[in-house]
């Protein structure tokens, strides 16, 4: 298999985790979730596909000297940044793509795909892969941005086809013409535009889907960040909060979809 990549991707596209009380929330929400559903008990093995610059591979390694926890990586960009932390010597850093991944068959506990499959050229393949890698009852944590949430429908809705973006603070940037994007279609290295469906099919076709919950509720809709920069920030931050607890319950309407699946024992 030939496939193109970005062997050099770094934080040009990558949305930061600053902004309104939305931003903080649903950036800190989604690692402390994505963790969470990660459960690696002492002995057994993760992956971590796309790792980036290595945070959640690094916080998944803590206390486990062996160096269980690999992360893969195609960008030898972040790569390096990775390995360059202080904290990276738990975790081995592996070069390569996820639609061809350089490990045998049942290697693998547990794997963590978070923020990245939509990255990857051929996600299909890329979940084969993970079903490969995966030993019997190994679970798979990924989290994805649903381009079919509530806040990317109403933004559509609102801007007819203009093309305004958002900085997730509320505030009106350039049009898409301009050289802003809009919130809710996929930066350019983005490869695949997921809605809650297409998440949920792709995953279900290799593997059993356990459990699934949405994060964070109209992030980057431009009335929501306004609304929410006017309130001090104890209350701008409970109204998001509570925002988050009906996206929970709500994974289609949510602005990121989180779900566990397994390989069948």
């Amino acid at each position: 298999m030939k496939l193109v990549h970005d062997l050099e991707h770094d934080l040009e596209h990558t949305i930061p985790p600053v902004g309104g009380a939305d931003s903080a929330y649903l950036f800190a929400r989604m690692t402390a979730r994505s963790l969470a559903l990660t459960t690696v008990r002492p002995g057994q093995r993760m992956l971590d596909l796309g790792s980036g610059m290595g945070q959640d591979t690094r916080a998944l390694a803590v206390g486990d000297p062996a160096g269980r926890a690999v992360g893969l990586e195609p960008s030898a960009r972040m790569m390096g940044w990775a390995a360059a932390q202080p904290d990276a010597g738990a975790v081995w850093w592996v070069r390569g793509l996820a639609e061809e991944l350089p490990f045998a068959d049942g290697s693998f506990d547990a794997v963590l795909c978070k923020g990245a499959l939509d990255h990857f050229m051929q996600p299909p393949a890329v979940m084969a892969e993970v079903a490969r890698v995966l030993r019997p009852g190994g679970r798979l944590t990924l989290a994805l941005a649903n381009y079919d949430s509530w806040s990317c429908r109403l933004g559509r809705l609102r801007d007819g086809g203009r093309g305004h973006r958002t900085d997730g603070a509320g505030t009106d940037n350039t049009p898409a013409g301009d050289g802003g994007h809009p919130y809710y279609e996929p930066p350019p290295d983005h490869l695949t535009r997921f809605g809650h469906r297409d998440i949920m099919a792709l995953v279900a076709a290799p593997l059993t889907i356990e459990r699934v919950e949405g994060i964070s509720l109209l992030w980057g809709f431009p009335p929501w960040g306004r609304l929410l920069a006017r309130l001090p920030a104890p209350p701008a931050r409970g109204l998001v909060a509570a925002a988050g607890a009906l996206a929970r319950r709500l994974p289609h309407a949510a602005d990121v979809v989180l779900l566990r699946a397994r390989k069948a024992a």
